[in-house]
C-alpha cells in the first residue's frame, strides 16, 4: 500500500451504538456536547452522581490546559495515572478506564 492510499473503513461503530449497547453510558451534556463515561468505569464507583460530577469538573479543568500532544480534533487527558482518562474529540467528552481505549 502507498502511504498516499486512504484505506476502505470496512466498519464504524458509532458513539450512538457504544450508548444503546451499553458500552457507554451518557451522563450529561457540556453546551450541545455529550458527556459520556464507559460502563466499566460507571460501575467501578461512579454510579453516584455527585462523585460523577466531582470527576467531569476535574476533567474539564485538565483539558483546558494546552498540551503540545493535542490537535484541533482530539485531546487526551490522565487524570488519575493507570485508572481514568478523559477524551475530547468531535463527539464530545468521553471518560473512561486506560484498559476501555
Amino acid at each position: 500500500m502507498n502511504k498516499n492510499d486512504i484505506p476502505e473503513i470496512i466498519s464504524l461503530y458509532t458513539q450512538d451504538q457504544a450508548i444503546e449497547d451499553g458500552v457507554l453510558a451518557l451522563v450529561g451534556y457540556l453546551g450541545e456536547q455529550r458527556i459520556v463515561f464507559t460502563s466499566n468505569l460507571i460501575y467501578d464507583g461512579y454510579e453516584d452522581s455527585e462523585k460523577r460530577i466531582a470527576l467531569i469538573k476535574k476533567g474539564l479543568e485538565l483539558l483546558k490546559k494546552d498540551d503540545p500532544e493535542d490537535s484541533p480534533h482530539m485531546r487526551l487527558r490522565v487524570i488519575e495515572k493507570d485508572k481514568i482518562w478523559v477524551i475530547w474529540n468531535s463527539e464530545g467528552f468521553t471518560f473512561m478506564k486506560p484498559e476501555d481505549y
